[in-house]
């Protein structure tokens, strides 16, 4: 039986109202003018950030040194086997993604007068043709794959994310995180062709997830470890919810030292709502010490996230940062500690991939 439109009202509407709602009811509570973070096309409207800070830096490099090494510590001493499972035949359709993704690649970063009314408009299928040609990597390890196997709730993946990660557009506009440049269009035009980038990140993060689990190291190596036996909480789980809704409320009234919990305070809030409500969760077995979703869905969007920023760093229509306090080291656009951003980004990611997919996985 498929997940029920009370538990999608439950775990997915009603945290995602939560994440709209607070950062504004904060700026209006502080007296300051919400209107500015209502405009469309989006605008952030913080544009000058705290300069660069050696102890804020130094802080947060040992909070993730800190927080992620005991878990990848585990999976890189793995002693099992390091290659795919299997290695079969790479299908026709594989070939032919590698080439599409090789051709829009060449044309993202080139600037042919003959492309110029397309030139804009690459990002969409760069990243189609990568989810098609890591769901063939993975069709050729273990003979099945999302899109073939789950062509439906791979669709929905789509969808989902499209309006997933449209959230985080808004709540840059309290932070100032990132701004895009190249091209300016009319609203309809911009929200029909962002929407249509967007769709392909929960998409692009669950293809590199399946694709690691064809790993023995990751599919193995990241289990026995000690336990966090109360996960599923739900005197726990109503505190994160509480706590990271009163953060929430402040983003947009102190944006600089706050910045970083865009990426933290939805996933605890979409998590400590789908933990009252009870269904078992894709992330639960660290209750038991299996931390192998955890490190699949968190190398998996790190991996897609250094693809973003590569296949990103010369198109015409792209992103750049202005990140207060460790705005220095950068690994394309991106400053090399902001890539520590898409490790909880993957586990958000899972939660919300678990939803569209669940009752589906073997």
């Amino acid at each position: 039986m498929g997940v029920t439109i009370v538990l999608i009202i439950l775990i997915f509407i009603i945290p995602m109202g939560l994440i709209l709602a607070l950062p504004l009811l904060g700026v209006l509570f502080s007296g300051h003018n919400v209107l500015p973070y209502l405009v469309f096309p989006p605008k952030s409207v913080i544009t000058s950030h705290a300069p660069f800070s050696g102890p804020v830096f130094i802080a947060i490099f040992l909070f993730v040194v800190v927080t992620v090494l005991p878990v990848f510590k585990k999976g890189l001493t793995y002693t099992g086997r390091t290659t795919p499972l299997t290695a079969g035949q790479l299908p026709w359709w594989g070939y032919g993604s590698f080439a599409g993704l090789a051709c829009f690649w060449i044309l993202a970063w080139t600037r042919f007068d003959w492309f110029s009314t397309y030139q804009a408009h690459t990002f969409f299928p760069i990243w189609f043709c990568w989810i098609v040609y890591v769901n063939a990597l993975t069709f050729r390890s273990k003979h099945q794959c999302l899109l073939v196997n789950f062509p439906y709730k791979f669709i929905g993946l789509f969808i989902i994310s499209a309006v997933f990660w449209w959230m985080f557009e808004y709540l840059n506009r309290f932070v100032g995180n990132w701004y895009y440049s190249g091209s300016q269009y009319s609203a309809g035009k911009y929200f029909f062709l962002a929407t249509l980038s967007f769709s392909t990140v929960l998409p692009a993060v669950e293809s590199m997830k399946e694709y690691l689990l064809t790993f023995d190291r990751f599919k193995n190596g990241f289990k026995n470890m000690p336990g966090i036996k109360r996960l599923n909480s739900r005197h726990g789980a109503l505190f994160l919810l509480i706590l990271s809704s009163v953060l929430l409320l402040f983003i947009g009234v102190f944006p600089d030292p706050l910045f970083f919990l865009v990426w933290i305070c939805p996933f605890f809030i979409f998590l400590g709502c789908w933990i009252l409500f009870d269904p078992p969760h894709i992330l639960e077995g660290v209750k038991k010490g299996d931390y192998t979703m955890v490190a699949a869905y968190a190398t998996a969007a790190l991996i897609c996230g250094f693809f973003w920023e590569m296949f990103n760093f010369y198109s015409l229509a792209r992103w750049q940062y202005t990140i207060p306090y460790v705005q220095v080291f950068h690994l394309f656009e991106m400053p090399v500690l902001g890539y520590a951003g898409y490790l909880p980004f993957g586990l958000e990611c899972a939660v919300i991939i678990d939803l569209v997919m669940k009752h589906s996985r073997k």
